[in-house]
């Protein structure tokens, strides 16, 4: 017991640590714990409001709580590979196998640390709403609440199994690469469904929901099993209680055998990747670019060719204009004007991102040359440019198809202001904030994806896209003013003037980079290396 308090102790006093070393930890915490605070006050109305309608009918109450709960647990272990972000941590313990620490007491104090995070905190209102729901006496409530923590353990305790899974499958490069396509095409084929459903009307939903809650087939999720007895203990039936109780204890004690197993497997070696091949002689490299800037857009794209999570997201990117081409096709207006202007308008806002964090351990090379930092930002910003560029002609192409060819220069100008004044906002966020991608082999979720700082990662990036869209706006609108207008020929005036508008923010935007680049260049390579450690 006293290891695993220590354990504990020291992992929450490391995440102070990072926190204070970290500006953009505490900086995202601090955007997020509203939006956490608010969202968990909602759940728990919906949770509380949604209970007593339905009332305490086990027949209906039992299916719809469990069938809820295995939802939640689902998204949980799918957040990660749908979204990227991991809602709780799953700890890197390589570093403390050599002690004489048994290994369930890690898979403990990982379950223990995971206790703190914000995630885990808004779900404990939920939980309280629940049990304050199905009980039917005060003196109820405390056992009704233990069975819906029980279930909150287990939902930690299997994210903790799917994240050691996910690490198992990075140590082998060649399955990390296939899992990249396949995660991704997962994760936009669950964004896609629940649009195509709705789309079709939701009597077919509501007609599924009620087969399912009738059938009761979420009996056997072990996720549910937690809130069953506290549905139990809240009618006062104490022998049910205690069944689905022990049943649930079980079902944690088996998630935490399977992490300790998993955890064995994967840090002795037996998941580590095999010996790198023969190096075959090639020829001299040929550069395609000329000058400082072509060569940085040249190392960047064949390094951003390698990565198999930047080939997922080009073919993504193609993807997702498709998909609204299909959803416009089954609309009766089919593709507005207004419609194509403001996904043009989103297609180019969604362009800043991390633009260091490809670099890893590279950084200290490419800061080492004789090169303006300008050209340094300028060329990252060109190589962004040209991987969203097949994204960009798919949208032009569903524009000619569905709308109309004179709405072509408006959408390409707002979709080339937007991306430059994206791209500009996007270098002071890997400025300010660095962080470093995964790489093959080491913990996933040992670095920005998971946890707090996933999440607070997910709350700046929505900071900086509205100041995108802040910044962008006066120039969106005066490609919009002439339809606005109804008169199409002012575009021969406002599209060059919104253009111009764009590129020159961006070098306003870019002079102001620059500086901010060299005066904190030590630092960024400090945070660069600390996180490419970490991940």
């Amino acid at each position: 017991m006293d290891r695993l308090i220590l354990l504990v102790l020291t992992r929450w006093r490391m995440e102070l640590r990072a926190m204070a070393r970290a500006r953009e930890r505490a900086v995202g915490l601090l955007l997020l714990l509203p939006g956490l605070l608010f969202s968990s006050l909602f759940g728990a109305f919906l949770a509380f409001a949604g209970i007593r309608a339905v009332g305490h009918d086990p027949t209906i109450l039992l299916p719809a709580l469990s069938l809820v709960a295995t939802a939640v647990g689902l998204s949980w272990i799918l957040a990660p590979m749908v979204t990227g972000v991991a809602l709780t941590e799953s700890h890197d313990v390589s570093r403390l196998l050599h002690f004489p620490v048994p290994v369930p007491v890690l898979v403990a104090a990982s379950l223990a640390g995971n206790l703190l995070q914000p995630t885990v905190l808004a779900a404990l209102p939920i939980a309280a709403a629940v049990a304050f729901g199905v009980s039917q006496t005060p003196a109820a409530f405390p056992f009704a609440f233990a069975g819906c923590l029980l279930s909150l353990v287990f939902l930690i305790s299997a994210t903790q199994v799917s994240g050691l899974v996910i690490h198992g499958i990075a140590r082998r490069r060649r399955f990390q690469d296939v899992a990249v396509f396949l995660l991704a095409g997962l994760g936009f084929t669950m964004s896609v469904v629940p649009m195509l459903l709705f789309s079709g009307g939701g009597r077919p939903i509501l007609a599924l929901l009620r087969s399912l809650v009738a059938h009761d087939v979420a009996l056997l999720s072990p996720f549910a099993w937690g809130l069953r007895a506290a549905v139990y203990a809240g009618r006062g039936e104490a022998a049910a209680f205690l069944g689905w109780s022990a049943a649930q204890l079980a079902a944690i004690a088996g998630a935490a055998a399977l992490s300790a197993a998993l955890i064995q497997r994967i840090y002795r070696g037996e998941f580590e990747l095999g010996r790198a091949g023969a190096q075959k002689e090639g020829g001299r490299a040929i550069m395609v670019f000329a000058g400082s800037i072509g060569a940085q857009v040249e190392k960047d794209l064949r390094i951003a060719w390698r990565n198999p999570a930047t080939k997922a997201t080009l073919v993504l990117s193609c993807l997702t204009p498709l998909f609204w081409l299909f959803v416009f096709t089954r609309m009766r207006s089919g593709l507005s004007p207004f419609t194509l202007l403001a996904l043009a308008t989103f297609v180019g806002a969604t362009a800043f991102g991390n633009d260091f964090a490809q670099e890893g351990r590279g950084l200290g090379l490419l800061l080492g040359f004789p090169v303006e930092r300008w050209r340094v930002l300028v060329a990252k910003n060109l190589a962004a440019l040209a991987l969203r560029l097949p994204g960009v002609a798919v949208l032009i192409g569903t524009g000619a198809l569905l709308g109309s060819f004179a709405l072509l220069p408006a959408a390409a100008t707002i979709v080339a202001g937007t991306f430059l004044i994206a791209a500009g906002v996007g270098n002071y966020s890997s400025i300010l904030f660095p962080t470093a991608m995964g790489r093959p082999g080491r913990n996933p979720f040992g670095g920005s994806t998971s946890g707090a700082r996933g999440l607070a990662g997910v709350a700046l990036g929505m900071l900086f896209f509205t100041s995108t869209l802040a910044l962008a706006a006066p120039f969106v609108f005066l490609a919009w003013l002439p339809l606005l207008l109804g008169e199409t020929l002012w575009w021969l005036l406002t599209l060059p003037l919104s253009f111009a508008g764009a590129v020159a923010v961006y070098a306003m935007l870019i002079a102001g980079a620059a500086a901010l680049f060299r005066r904190r260049e030590p630092e960024l390579l400090e945070r660069i290396l600390e996180a490419e450690a970490e991940a």
